[in-house]
């Protein structure tokens, strides 16, 4: 027999139907039999089996349905919304196949569900018939079905996107999927934001991963960067330096630190730098800003080489904490802040009891540092600042005539081993620092992998 799909029939009569001599036989005719036979919601058969279908399998026509039968399902119904589905997508000739089961009902808000060979057929009143297959079912599956916050799928997925992806709506969400990335949910805020920026159009390209949520926060990894949700609003990250302190190419560790400043020169003897502030959201480190710095006039020492006296002008390369701040008025930093004052001192003579401390005198003596007089002169450099933990606890030991004074401050110009920033960007990293936070400086090629 030629194979063939399924046509619609126009129903036979009432008294037709009664008299019909296409009665079920065989496992159709047992299926039958299970849902009520005449009785049941099938009703009468329109038609006999019509068999030679793909694979093998046969089918039968009934008023309230059909029965699909193949050597590898057995027999089982459809009818309803899922039928119609099944009928516009090509019957058992698309990627559907072969119904593995009846539909399934008494879901959650008055939904059904049936299995094929190729996915699965949702329903709810709401929404309707949807199919899902392959990558996307696998998802929604891991994610708990219709019963997670994705809820029923609002369509089928909708394939031809940028770089071959594909994405499917559902009632609380989306799941992309591309080749690359797989298949990984979005939701909320975090897919507001997407949304307003153009979806995997936009510079983010496909989710990499779902969210990721902790302390009240969310982050979640696209190709081209993150969106972070801090409980109020959400936001787009674009992948810099700070994504190496995630994947392992950053040479030094954040030490699980809520903040990291990277700075980052060129080459050796190059006191311009760029500056790099970094955010822990959930774990992940995600960019806050970028600007210009200037590190000191002779640019970096290698890795382990003390920078040496001030005079000399070098800043050191490596990973510091930062644990306290001066200047002339806190601006609302967590850190200790030190409040300076005409007597506000910095020990920069070797073998002394205050050689890298801050201490307080009337008198200026020799390499010691006048804070006050920075703070105060035109330039206004520690008008605001920040002590960056090098050669001195608590991350390591003083080691005389190694350097000392290396701070955060104002006053953007080449500096005696300092960095130096634009006003607006040191106040704004003292606002959001904590003790414990990170500074990682030096050449870009002593720093990442």
């Amino acid at each position: 027999m030629q194979e063939s799909a399924p046509t619609e029939a126009p129903g036979p009569s009432a008294g037709a139907a009664a008299a019909s001599p296409s009665t079920p036989t065989g496992a159709i005719g047992e299926a039958y039999v299970r849902n009520g036979a005449e009785s049941g919601w099938l009703g009468y058969p329109l038609e006999g089996e019509v068999c030679g279908q793909r694979d093998g399998g046969c089918y039968q026509r009934f008023q309230g349905g059909l029965i699909f039968w193949s050597p590898t399902t057995g027999a089982q119904t459809i009818r309803g919304a899922m039928k119609n589905t099944y009928e516009s997508m090509g019957w058992h000739y698309s990627w559907l196949g072969y119904p593995l089961e009846g539909e399934v009902c008494g879901q959650r808000d008055g939904g059904c569900y049936q299995r094929f060979q190729g996915g699965l057929i949702f329903w709810s009143p709401t929404t309707g018939a949807q199919t899902i297959r392959g990558a996307m079912k696998n998802t929604y599956e891991s994610m708990g079905w219709h019963y997670s916050w994705l809820g029923y799928p609002l369509e089928g997925e909708v394939c031809g996107q940028r770089d071959g992806g594909c994405y499917q709506r559902f009632q609380g969400g989306l799941i992309f999927w591309s080749p690359t990335t797989g298949a990984q949910t979005i939701r909320g805020a975090m897919k507001n934001t997407y949304e307003s920026m153009g979806w995997h159009y936009s510079w983010l390209g496909y989710p990499q991963t779902s969210e990721r949520c902790a302390g009240g926060e969310c982050v979640q990894s696209f190709q081209g960067g993150y969106v972070s949700w801090n409980g109020a609003a959400s936001r787009a990250h674009r992948h810099t330096e700070c994504t190496t302190l995630n994947d392992g190419r950053s040479k030094y560790s954040s030490g699980g630190a809520k903040r990291v400043l990277f700075t980052i020169a060129g080459a050796y003897g190059q006191s311009y730098a760029s500056a790099v502030y970094c955010q822990r959201v959930a774990g992940t480190y995600v960019t806050d800003w970028t600007t210009d710095a200037r590190v000191g006039a002779s640019g970096f020492k290698r890795p382990g080489v003390p920078s040496g006296p001030t005079r000399f002008n070098y800043s050191p390369t490596g990973s510091y904490s930062v644990t306290e701040a001066f200047g002339l008025g806190n601006p609302g930093t967590a850190l200790p802040y030190r409040t300076l004052n005409p007597r506000s001192r910095w020990g920069g003579n070797p073998y002394t009891d205050t050689y890298n401390k801050y201490f307080e005198s009337s008198t200026w003596v020799g390499y010691d540092e006048d804070m006050w007089y920075f703070a105060t002169r035109g330039t206004h450099d520690y008008r605001q600042g920040a002590v960056i933990n090098y050669n001195r606890p608590p991350d390591s030991p003083i080691v005389q005539d190694a350097g000392f004074a290396i701070f955060l401050h104002e006053n953007k110009v080449p500096t005696a081993g300092c960095i130096a920033l634009d006003d607006w960007a040191v106040e704004d990293y003292l606002r959001k620092s904590t003790p414990g936070d990170r500074i990682i400086m030096g050449v870009a090629s002593d720093l990442f992998r």
